[in-house]
């Protein structure tokens, strides 16, 4: 098979040479198609195919070297510094069967990842297209940069592998170049060489000190060993006369483990007279047929030796590499298999299918709330409270303990009692304990408890509406967004509508406690129990702040006498009564204190305290009216008129039994509002998840006409699905065929050794 003019021909007792890649496709070729299906780049960079770094000093002929390897001729070449940036070569295998079969598609052609979709056919301009990209990176001058150049080469001459130029090895900037210029273009050969999947191809010049060698010092940094090495000595034929490189080929001066090969490439004036590979490979076997010091050494010498090595120690390579790739490949088809599996099927073509899913995707969520709230979660939390969880804290720790803490009756001064005790006479004054008053202000205080009551339902809400966007974020309702978003709003909708009734039984427990004070009840303190209490709370405060108003200065705080006691009695509706107006003695005080205690007059000065008259008026009578000329003249009254300071017993009395009935009314409603609202807030709200969520789902949205909407996934799902099924696909192919490749390295191992 004859080349084309500007090819060269690979070594062979029957087929004619023209590419490095011939020797080694019968043995890669498998190897290849499994990267080529599972793709490098989706699968990760831990498989990468294995690539050649051509690694020297400047100008020390490794382009050369690397242009031989591949068989084409596209590199910058010059007398000065040529490769400034890393030329990522990546080359593809094609067919002569796939070319003829493209119908007039070029055989050969390149393609730069910085000018995607156009092709180079022409490798002369490929060439030039690096020289310009070089240029628009750093400039003309002698800048260099890590910044890559990533070309790609399709071609039934090559083989489908990895090859690097990198930068020359250089100790003196020059035109822009940084001053540490030569740790730059190690650190970034380094970057290249350390990894294992890379040969090293070290190439020195014959015609300086190998011991010195850049190129070597590189290279035993990362492979001390020099498994992955390869010495390429250049230059055989501008050596001084009389002296020869067969030391340096014997691996007497630098020794290596998988040896060195000498070549001869093309000089500057070659490569400026256009002298083609063809020409250049003739003209060093001639070099090496009239050389007579290299004889003993010939299988050592020549592209052809060096192609032949190359593809030796590549096989070699690979076999090595085979078993960590066998089990990297079939770890990452376990993972595809996860991936997928984390993604589902796709959706059904079929209504009834479709329909399915939905009806499945609708009763899955609806039973994890169910068993979120019941607390029966497959995932249960042990670092925070959730759930159900939540809404029991809610109703004991902050609504019941938070209603424990009210009593109205603390923020209640006695003022204020007096107050709406005066004011519930009206124009009568105040002979019996009052039972309106009484009930003003126990209704006011049960109000005050709406409020929280209210509120304990709107929180278990909150709560609920917390689960139900905790559990729509599962990634197998997510995979549809629409169905998401849906199921979110018919939650939300049903949520709300367990609210109203909740929100108006609270409100009808309220109107109840309201409607009807029930003095009868078992637990109320009782008229005769408040009258001890306050009278024994009237006793302590006599013993504790000395006199109170309406006795006598010098009062010796003996107890109320057993008379006034009974004269406490109850009438016919169990209202408690402070005494019983004498009506033949209206100025007798109803309760007396024993002999030298409290005065026994019932007589009260018509004083009311003044709110706020303003600086000029005082609080004192003067200012209610005033004598002239032995007239009285009354005042205009101020707008806030405050209640009168207790004159009597029997007021300070009044006060104090209607500050303990309060109390002790108050506490019988808490403690039913306490009992009743999370009753109904779990009927209502909590337990209705149980009863009607999955049925309000499905009357929502399991219509015919919706289902196919509901099942539209979201793109980057889609996108990923499939890359997944094309990712476990490949991987499986590439996990069965790679079981055949130690026998097929084994052969071609033996077959390349012999050949040696």
């Amino acid at each position: 098979r004859e080349a084309k003019s500007e090819g060269f021909e690979m070594p062979g007792a029957h087929l004619q040479q023209h590419s490095l890649g011939d020797g080694l496709v019968p043995l890669v070729n498998k190897l290849q198609d499994i990267f080529s299906q599972a793709g490098v780049d989706a699968v990760g960079g831990d498989l990468e195919l294995p690539q050649i770094a051509v690694v020297g000093s400047q100008s020390s002929g490794k382009s050369s070297v690397l242009e031989a390897l591949v068989g084409r001729d596209f590199l910058p070449r010059g007398p000065e510094i040529c490769t400034r940036r890393p030329l990522v070569l990546q080359l593809v295998h094609t067919p002569h069967a796939a070319a003829a079969q493209a119908g007039g598609a070029p055989a050969e052609w390149g393609e730069f990842l910085h000018r995607p979709g156009e092709i180079f056919t022409e490798f002369e301009a490929i060439r030039e297209e690096i020289e310009c990209e070089t240029n628009r990176g750093i400039g003309n001058n002698k800048g260099v940069s890590d910044k890559q150049i990533r070309l790609k080469i399709c071609s039934p001459h090559v083989l489908t592998m990895t090859l690097v130029d990198l930068p020359g090895v250089t100790r003196v900037p020059v035109g822009d170049q940084p001053a540490d210029i030569e740790q730059q273009i190690r650190e970034m050969i380094l970057s290249y060489i350390r990894r294992d999947s890379c040969l090293i191809l070290a190439v020195s010049p014959a015609n300086s000190d190998l011991a010195n060698s850049d190129a070597l010092t590189l290279s035993r940094l990362v492979d001390p060993d020099g498994r992955r090495t390869i010495g390429v000595i250049t230059k055989l034929d501008i050596m001084d006369r009389g002296t020869d490189a067969c030391a340096y080929l014997r691996g007497e001066v630098v020794p290596l483990r998988l040896g060195y090969i000498g070549v001869v490439n093309r000089c500057q004036q070659d490569i400026a007279q256009r002298r083609s590979i063809r020409e250049a490979r003739a003209s060093e076997q001639d070099f090496f047929r009239h050389n007579s010091a290299y004889s003993e050494v010939a299988s050592k010498c020549g592209t052809e030796a060096l192609g032949w090595a190359v593809s030796r120690i590549l096989a070699d390579h690979i076999a090595d590499l085979l078993p960590a790739l066998q089990d990297k490949i079939v770890s990452r088809r376990n993972e595809a298999a996860r991936e997928l599996a984390a993604l589902g099927n796709g959706r059904p073509e079929d209504p009834g299918g479709q329909a399915a899913v939905v009806l499945e995707k609708l009763h899955g969520y609806a039973a994890l709330f169910t068993r979120s709230v019941a607390g029966r979660s497959e995932d249960l939390s042990t670092t925070a409270l959730e759930g159900g969880a939540r809404i029991h804290f809610v109703l004991q720790d902050i609504f019941v303990k938070g209603l424990e803490s009210l009593d109205p009756t603390q923020a209640m001064t006695e003022e204020d009692i007096r107050t709406a005790i005066q004011n519930a006479a009206g124009t009568k004054a105040v002979l019996l304990l009052p039972e309106e008053p009484f009930e003003v202000l126990v209704r006011q205080a049960i109000k005050k408890m709406t409020e929280p009551c209210q509120k304990c339902a709107r929180i278990v809400h909150d709560e609920l509406g917390r689960i139900a966007r905790q559990l729509i974020s599962n990634p197998g309702i997510q995979r549809y967004p629409r169905l998401a978003q849906s199921i979110e709003d018919a939650t939300r909708d049903f949520l709300a509508e367990g609210l109203l009734p909740a929100e108006a039984m609270i409100a009808s427990l309220m109107d109840c406690q309201l409607a009807h004070i029930n003095t009868s009840h078992p637990d109320f303190v009782g008229g005769s129990t408040a009258l001890k209490l306050a009278q024994h709370e009237f006793n302590t405060r006599r013993g504790v702040a000395g006199t109170l108003p309406g006795t006598a200065a010098g009062g010796d705080g003996d107890d109320i006498n057993e008379e006034n006691t009974n004269e406490a009695t109850m009438d016919a509706s169990g209202r408690h009564i402070l005494g019983e107006s004498n009506p033949n003695n209206s100025n007798r005080s109803p309760l007396r204190v024993g002999p030298g205690g409290v005065a026994t007059t019932n007589q009260k000065t018509p004083l009311a305290r003044l709110g706020s008259l303003g600086a000029e008026q005082g609080t004192g009578e003067s200012k209610l009216y005033s004598h002239e000329n032995g007239v009285v003249s009354l005042r205009d009254p101020p707008s806030r008129i405050q209640a009168s300071e207790p004159q009597t017993d029997e007021e300070v009395l009044q006060v104090l039994v209607t500050r303990i009935l309060l109390g002790s009314y108050f506490g019988i409603a808490r403690g039913v509002l306490a009992d009743t609202v999370p009753k109904a807030v779990m009927h209502f709200l909590v337990n209705s998840v149980s009863r009607g969520l999955q049925q309000h789902l499905i009357q929502s949205l399991y219509h015919p006409s919706l289902v196919p909407s509901l099942l539209q996934e979201h793109p980057e799902a889609e996108a990923a699905r499939l890359a997944a099924t094309a990712k476990l696909h490949a991987l499986t192919l590439a996990a069965a065929a790679i079981g055949a490749m130690p026998g097929d390295l084994a052969a071609a191992g033996a077959g390349n050794g012999g050949r040696r």
